[in-house]
């Protein structure tokens, strides 16, 4: 066994085995283009999501996850210890305060690192919690039976092509028992487009973040390039993510094989409008 990957089985994170990912390769009907690379030449996220997240998104703490899972839980109403999926856990701000309640959760992630902060929170604090290294194109994942809702948070949905994104919504929705619920936190697109050649600078620990961000008309996607000066290291990152309006997002659910309940412009589940903070989908599998 690999030197990292028997360090991922000594901290309880299991990997999902090789396979084809459906839908990889598939060609898309308008708008085909590669991923944008990081700064290694690699898809940019897997760079982005590292030891660095933390000062990438500062606010994003195990507080604000707590905070976060009581607007989730209201919005889902679940039975007690139901089954929850979360795509995208990353270090576990939401499934550790879900597990804590005494639901039983599964976080699933590609990046190593952070999954491997959440595993280090979850044997600290003595919590029954599983943690799959995978793609999320890979959903449903094997061994995993179907949950009662699956969480989608800070938009960690629209990443790759639109075939792919597509076969990720089907995968979340074949996750999901009849009458499970997908709870998807997305970017309102609006907000976006006008954020469209922007600079900004943020203060961080020992340096700040220079960012740029940038709305492609064409391809409906949000990029953004970061530069990251503390320590007295420079880091460049990029991401790159499709926006979608409220008309594509319930189109394409339905053609996953799910049905919009509600769409929503904050956690709290105040109206969306094309001011509102944030486009939060809730729905269901028939």
């Amino acid at each position: 066994m690999p030197t990292a990957e028997r360090e991922r089985s000594r901290a309880g994170i299991l990997t999902a085995p090789p396979s084809h990912v459906p839908g990889a390769a598939a060609p898309e009907a308008r708008g085909r283009r590669e991923p944008l690379a990081g700064p290694d030449g690699k898809p940019w996220w897997e760079s982005y999501f590292g030891p660095d997240y933390p000062l990438l998104y500062p606010e994003k703490t195990r507080e604000s996850g707590e905070a976060e899972v009581r607007s989730i839980l209201a919005a889902l109403a679940l039975r007690p210890a139901a089954r929850i999926l979360d795509v995208g856990c990353g270090a576990g701000r939401h499934v550790l305060a879900l597990a804590k309640q005494g639901y039983r959760v599964t976080g699933l992630d590609r990046s190593p690192e952070l999954l491997a902060s959440a595993a280090s929170a979850r044997e600290a604090e003595g919590l029954s919690l599983e943690l799959r290294l995978a793609d999320m194109r890979s959903l449903p994942l094997e061994n995993l039976e179907p949950v009662d809702a699956v969480l989608s948070m800070f938009t960690s949905f629209g990443y790759f092509s639109e075939a792919e994104n597509e076969q990720v919504a089907r995968g979340m929705a074949a996750s999901l028992v009849p009458g499970g619920r997908l709870f998807l936190d997305l970017n309102n697109r609006e907000l976006l487009q006008e954020a469209n050649g922007t600079r900004t600078w943020a203060a961080r620990p020992g340096g700040y973040l220079l960012d740029e961000f940038g709305y492609d008309t064409d391809l409906r996607r949000f990029h953004g390039r970061r530069i990251l000066l503390a320590d007295g290291r420079e880091r460049r990152y990029v991401f790159d993510h499709r926006a979608w309006s409220e008309q594509e997002i319930r189109g394409l659910l339905k053609k996953a094989g799910l049905r919009v309940l509600a769409v929503y412009g904050t956690l709290e589940r105040t109206p969306f409008n094309l001011r509102a903070p944030r486009m939060v989908v809730l729905a269901e599998k028939p």
